[in-house]
């Protein structure tokens, strides 16, 4: 169990996983509509069974399907990863857990990471580390500078739970129109982050920056687990509707 840990988000993280998908009203009410087709499937058999266990499976996918915000979430979420992962030089691959990110620090290169170490402090619970690393950071460019600048938002709100913006989206308003989508997107994520973590809504101000990301360079693993994700209510109904109707 401790090994599995160890590779599971911060509680932060799961419940930003968990909110992710359709709202739990949607959910609950698809459960409730799909119990008596459920009840009624336990006691048919044949062609009739069959087509009541589709109705009930059709039922639970349907938050899903009509969950635009989360699909934008998902889409959003998916492409910052793989776009943070091509940004990564060389190897480098950032952590998840604070766990993985202790020992990531426990390398004799991570001196050598520049803002890239300061990611990982943030994910270790250092943040007065990373802020004295980002403050001390030599800025080379202007996308440099809205890095920094977002990166020292992230901090702020994890110190004081609210994230301030403004400087953040003033250095990314300087690059160009093509440079803005990354960071711009790193900085909803960031306030996504702080706003779950302090129990406020996130869902729609994350989904509205996702917006217009297309699948288009995202890898395929990635977009499967995005679908996953979102689909997992449904493929647990599925187990259960399936369950019960071969029981029955």
């Amino acid at each position: 169990m401790r090994a599995i840990r160890r590779r599971l988000p911060d509680p932060a993280g799961r419940r930003l996983l968990r909110d992710a998908g359709p709202p739990n009203a949607w959910v609950l009410a698809a459960f409730i509509a799909v119990a008596p087709i459920v009840a009624l499937a336990t006691a048919t058999s044949g062609g009739s069974r069959l087509l009541l266990v589709i109705a009930a499976l059709l039922v639970l996918t349907l938050p899903s399907i009509l969950d635009r915000e989360g699909w934008r979430i998902r889409i959003g979420t998916a492409w910052l990863a793989a776009e943070q992962r091509r940004r990564m030089p060389g190897p480098t691959r950032i952590p998840r857990t604070p766990a993985g990110a202790e020992r990531w620090l426990e390398q004799p290169t991570a001196g050598d990471s520049g803002l890239t170490q300061a990611s990982v402090l943030l994910i270790a619970g250092k943040t007065a580390e990373a802020r004295r690393l980002v403050e001390s950071h030599r800025i080379a460019d202007p996308e440099d500078r809205a890095r920094v600048a977002r990166m020292l938002a992230a901090i702020d709100g994890l110190e004081h739970g609210l994230v301030d913006p403004s400087a953040a989206n003033a250095a990314i308003a300087a690059l160009p129109p093509d440079a803005r989508r990354y960071h711009q997107l790193s900085l909803a994520w960031s306030t996504a982050w702080i706003d779950g973590a302090n129990g406020r809504p996130w869902r729609h101000a994350f989904a509205d920056a996702s917006r217009g990301i297309g699948v288009a360079g995202i890898p395929g693993r990635f977009l499967a687990y995005a679908a996953f994700q979102e689909l997992l209510l449904p493929i647990l109904g599925l187990a259960i509707v399936l369950g019960l109707a071969l029981i029955g």
